[in-house]
C-alpha cells in the first residue's frame, strides 16, 4: 500500500499554531507517513508552488494541514496568500485549523474551507483549538492560560488518526462547508465585512525608545512578515500583522505600546460570543 503524503503547513508568532503543527507532524510520523513540514514564517520561496508540485507528482493520496492564528475573525494574510497560490488539484484532500485566544474563532475555518474547496479539495476534516491570547503575553491569567494543553492534543491526535484512516478509503467522503459555519448568520456576515485592517484602528500604535533601542535588529528578524525596516530606527510596514513580536522580543524593551486598552475588548468580545467548545475537532 502506498503511504499517504502529509503536507503540514502554518504561520505562528507567538507558537500556539505550531504547536498544533508539531503535534500532526509527530502523529503522521508515528503512523509512517511521508511528512512535509512548512513555516510560513521561516520558509524562503513558493511555499504554494512547492506543494502544488509535490501533490500532483506524489504516487500516494495527498492531505494539506494549513494553519493560522485567529487575528480578528479571520485567518492571517499569509495563510490565506499560501491557499491562493495553490493549484487546482481535485485529488487534494485538505484539513485548515486554527488556534485561537478565546475571544472568538470567527470564520477563519469557514473562510479557509471555501478557499481550499475552490481550489477543488475535498476537506477531511477541521480543528479549532484554545491558545493563550496572544495579546496578553503579560498578564497573569492570560484567556486561554495553559493552552493547547494535553487535552487539546489529544483531539488533534484523534482527529490525525481519522484522516489516516480516511486517506486509506478508496473515495474519501469530505465534511461539508457548512459545518464550518458555526457563528450565528447576523455574526457570520458582521464579520465578513471587517477584518484585520478594521482592527488595526483598535490597537495601541508603538513607539521606539531611542534611548534604549540599540539597533540589534532582533525585531527585524523576528518579524513573521518581514515588516520591519531601520531609518535608523525600526519602522512598521503594510505587511505588518500586529502580532507584536518585535514588542515581546526585543531585548532592551524599546518597543512600548500600552496593551492594557485592548484587555477589555478583549474580554467584553469573549463574554458576548461566549463561544464553545472552546476546542473543537470536525470529522
Amino acid at each position: 500500500m502506498k503511504k499517504e503524503n502529509v503536507f503540514i503547513v502554518y504561520f505562528s508568532p507567538a507558537g500556539s499554531t505550531r504547536h498544533v503543527a508539531k503535534v500532526i507532524e509527530k502523529r503522521f510520523q508515528t503512523l509512517d507517513a511521508e511528512v512535509s513540514v512548512f513555516d510560513l514564517t521561516e520558509c524562503q520561496g513558493d511555499i504554494a508552488m512547492t506543494i502544488s508540485r509535490r501533490m500532483e507528482n506524489a504516487e500516494g493520496k495527498s492531505c494539506l494541514f494549513i494553519g493560522s492564528p485567529v487575528y480578528a475573525s479571520h485567518a492571517v494574510p499569509p495563510v490565506m496568500e499560501c491557499i491562493a497560490g495553490i493549484k487546482e488539484n481535485p485529488g487534494m484532500f485538505a484539513v485548515p485549523f486554527v488556534t485561537w485566544g478565546g475571544a472568538c474563532s470567527g470564520i477563519s475555518l469557514y473562510e479557509m474551507g471555501k478557499k481550499l474547496i475552490n481550489k477543488k479539495a475535498t476537506l477531511l476534516g477541521a480543528a479549532k483549538i484554545l491558545a493563550v491570547h496572544s495579546l496578553m503575553w503579560t498578564l497573569e491569567n492570560p484567556m486561554g492560560k495553559g493552552h493547547p494543553d494535553a487535552g487539546d492534543d489529544h483531539m488533534i491526535e484523534a482527529l490525525a488518526n481519522h484522516i489516516h484512516r480516511k486517506l486509506h478509503e478508496v473515495n474519501p467522503k469530505g465534511i461539508n462547508l457548512s459545518e464550518l459555519a458555526y457563528q450565528t448568520k447576523a455574526d457570520h456576515e458582521e464579520m465578513e465585512k471587517t477584518g484585520l485592517q478594521t482592527a488595526k484602528a483598535h490597537l495601541p500604535k508603538r513607539k521606539i525608545d531611542t534611548g534604549h533601542c540599540n539597533q540589534c535588529l532582533l525585531c527585524s528578524e523576528v518579524c513573521p512578515t518581514d515588516a520591519v525596516r531601520f531609518t535608523p530606527y525600526p519602522e512598521f510596514g503594510d505587511g505588518c500583522v500586529f502580532c507584536f513580536n518585535c514588542m515581546r522580543k526585543c531585548p532592551e524593551e524599546a518597543i512600548i505600546a500600552d496593551l492594557s486598552g485592548i484587555w477589555q475588548r478583549i474580554r467584553d468580545r469573549a463574554a458576548y460570543f461566549s463561544e464553545r467548545p472552546y476546542s473543537q475537532i470536525f470529522y
